[in-house]
């Protein structure tokens, strides 16, 4: 029933040979595949993150910092002495990171990250634009909504997820399952609750002796959900069909945290081990 809350998501399709509804032109650009960036990067990456205006942010172990990469492909600092694990951008560019067991905030122009919450071991992390978070803490198979003031509370206490993302209007929260056997919706209400609860999709099953699981999750401009598994980045419509894998970009390597940035936000950034790759997604013109 909640997929009826769900956007309008156009159909994409795959260069496995999966039915098509709409061209592939429409989705990919047929001549171009994953891109690896040509940023001087180096360090221990964990996680990528995007804001508002499509910038990326990558979670820096190694160095203990978070990076700033635009279109240039310069990095900037931005985060200091914070190793994080994930991170979530809000609307007023501040960072959200889980840090250890520990989550920090950092505010915009901030570098330096201040104690949010102790004791909170989150390994996925996702923005309201009222200035509240959301976090995965898989080994308590629960969800917490936390806010800049450290106040945080259980919303979900059932489920071992590891990946979040939240619909363009802010009405459904999208989970992924540690197991790699479900992405659940919730319905967002007014004060950040998640209720009405529904397994949205089963993702297709990994390769023979591969670990199921659903690392990283996002969403394009488009409401088409993006889930980073062992079999590439799986793509869902919203009756919970899977309508398009775009294989692994490093195979057989996978992607463990993918985001969307750029100008137009119309670029897929997947992370793969430590080196960072791009594709360009097409979108209906208006």
């Amino acid at each position: 029933m909640n997929k009826l809350l769900s956007c309008f998501l156009l159909l994409v399709s795959t260069t496995w040979g999966y039915s098509q509804d709409i061209p592939l032109s429409q989705i990919l650009i047929p001549t171009e595949n994953w891109t690896k960036t040509t940023s001087n990067l180096a360090g221990e990456f964990s996680a990528l993150a995007s804001d508002s205006k499509g910038s990326l942010y990558l979670a820096d172990t190694k160095t203990k910092s978070v990076l700033k990469l635009d279109s240039t492909g310069k990095t900037t600092e931005v985060v200091i002495d914070a190793p994080a694990k994930t991170l979530a951008i809000d609307s007023q560019g501040g960072i959200f990171l889980a840090s250890g067991s520990n989550i920090l905030y950092a505010a915009s122009g901030n570098a330096k990250a201040s104690m949010l919450i102790e004791g909170l071991d989150c390994i996925a992390l996702c923005t309201l634009n009222q200035g509240k978070c959301y976090g995965a803490a898989p080994t308590e198979k629960a969800i917490y909504l936390f806010d800049k003031s450290g106040a945080k509370k259980k919303v979900n206490t059932e489920d071992a997820v590891i990946s979040l993302a939240v619909s363009n209007d802010e009405t459904t929260l999208f989970a992924g399952s540690a197991d790699g056997r479900s992405i659940f919706t919730f319905r967002i209400e007014q004060n950040g609750d998640i209720t009405a609860k529904d397994r949205y999709v089963a993702p297709r099953k990994p390769l023979a002796g591969v670990t199921g699981s659903i690392p990283g999750m996002t969403l394009d401009k488009a409401n088409r959900i993006y889930a980073a598994t062992s079999l590439g980045v799986q793509v869902f419509d919203p009756t919970g069909r899977l309508c398009g894998v775009l294989l692994q970009p490093d195979f057989p390597r996978f992607a463990s945290s993918i985001a969307f940035a750029g100008t137009d936000k119309s670029t897929l950034y997947a992370l793969v081990g430590q080196t960072l790759y791009t594709r360009k997604i097409l979108f209906p013109k208006k």
